[in-house]
């Protein structure tokens, strides 16, 4: 008994690490889940906040060009009967330059939406309680040294096994 008691304190200190570790698997692949499933929304709700941004710039940036060649126009049909007129014109390849990069912007945010759309659903990392077999027979624990050493044979501790609960598809 004496041996059995050592080897069932060794081996209960071992189920007991195994069991824990497990626990803290799932607690933090939960939340690892949380927060993927939080940075999706946010990068959605950025994203759509970019495409946003992205058409005010451009509006802004037409209205700017357009307010710049009314300018110019202004300035030419006065130049005869004004006195004094500052030379200005319109920089249309700086436009054109600005106009090419918000386009390649553009292709970049729409591009990456296309090329890897995110999965609806983070699978979920499970416990699952596991089937051990019948208890032990009552005679068991009126054993002496069972009642003084606690030995339960593991009853308090749950066997379970960890399980990726499959994706739903949408």
């Amino acid at each position: 008994m004496t041996a059995m008691t050592r080897i069932y304190s060794y081996n209960r200190r071992v189920i007991v690490n195994r069991y824990m570790s497990k626990l803290n698997f799932v607690e933090h692949a939960e939340g690892l889940e949380r927060n993927l499933t939080s940075l999706r929304k946010r990068s959605s709700r950025l994203t759509l906040q970019l495409e946003e941004l992205l058409g005010n710039v451009q509006k802004q940036m037409e209205d700017l060009y357009r307010t710049e060649v009314d300018i110019d126009m202004k300035l030419r049909a006065c130049y005869g009967s004004c006195r004094l007129v500052l030379p200005f014109s319109v920089d249309h390849l700086s436009y054109q330059t600005l106009r090419t990069d918000m386009e390649q912007v553009e292709e970049t945010l729409i591009g990456s939406r296309k090329l890897a759309p995110p999965p609806n659903d983070v699978p979920h990392v499970k416990l699952q309680p596991v089937d051990v077999g019948p208890a032990p027979p009552a005679e068991y624990r009126t054993i002496p040294t069972v009642r003084r050493e606690l030995l339960t044979q593991f009853e308090d501790i749950e066997q379970n096994r960890v399980v990726v609960e499959e994706l739903r598809q949408v």
